[in-house]
């Protein structure tokens, strides 16, 4: 596996690649960049690298702007000393979220993630091998079909912006701020949606990770979310919720 490293601070790239070598000596540092100008100009004139790791903020912005840009898709590391930009992280191939200084057992977490879902196919013999050792992925439900009276309509898993329950009743609202009611309780949901893009914040709302605008504190340690589409009833987690879906967030579940 070939690594790109993108960090404004050279004592940084230091310290992450001594880590990289003790908890992954057969990964490869193939690159270093401390701009977003240097970044763009080494991934045109190079093949890109199998992972990136990135500090989210470096000296000419920030470092998402590369990666929304590519031709093809380069699953990301992000790396940042606060948690404001982990939401928008995992809008651009953002595959796990490191608070700085990082940790090298959190780093040897976020790289061992890759190994499972990118792990990079040689021959026959270590295909074979990787299937002993990669646990199965549960496949999650992609499509649903939605009674609208007398009409069916199907409705796709990345068109849903939130589900609810109102007067007892479930409903699902998509990014195009069309409301369906539905038979399906939010438990079935709960178990059928992929839990890397949707999370139960509190007993009547699924939300959507593309659908969380803003985010606020709330009383008793509770997080108060602006949805996208705006939503007519009240959207915090519940306290129980809160520490799982902070985790969530930073993609550690």
């Amino acid at each position: 596996m070939n690594i790109l490293i993108l960090d404004d601070q050279p004592n940084s790239t230091d310290l992450l690649k001594k880590m990289l070598q003790k908890i992954a000596p057969d990964k490869k540092i193939i690159g270093s960049c401390q701009t977003i100008e240097q970044a763009s100009q080494w991934l045109n004139e190079h093949e890109y690298p199998d992972l990136a790791i990135s500090n989210v903020q470096l000296s000419d912005g920030l470092s998402f702007n590369i990666f929304r840009s590519l031709e093809r898709k380069i699953p990301v590391i992000y790396m940042c000393a606060f948690d404001k930009y982990a939401l928008d992280a995992f809008k651009v191939q953002g595959l796990h979220y490191l608070l700085k200084p990082v940790k090298q057992n959190e780093l040897k977490d976020a790289i061992e993630r890759y190994n499972v879902f990118f792990r990079t196919k040689n021959n026959e013999a270590q295909q074979k091998q990787q299937l002993q050792n990669v646990p199965t992925l549960k496949k999650y439900q992609e499509r649903f079909i939605i009674n609208t009276g007398s009409q069916m309509k199907l409705v796709f898993d990345h068109e849903i912006a939130y589900i609810f329950i109102e007067n007892k009743a479930v409903f699902i609202t998509t990014f195009e701020n069309q409301k369906f009611l539905t038979d399906i309780s939010l438990e079935n949901f709960e178990a059928k949606l992929n839990p890397q893009l949707f999370f139960r914040i509190n007993r009547q709302l699924i939300v959507n990770l593309k659908a969380i605008r803003k985010m606020a504190p709330a009383s008793k340690q509770r997080i108060k979310l602006n949805l996208n589409p705006v939503s007519s009833f009240e959207t915090i987690t519940s306290f129980e919720r809160t520490p799982d879906f902070k985790k969530w967030l930073l993609g550690e579940q």
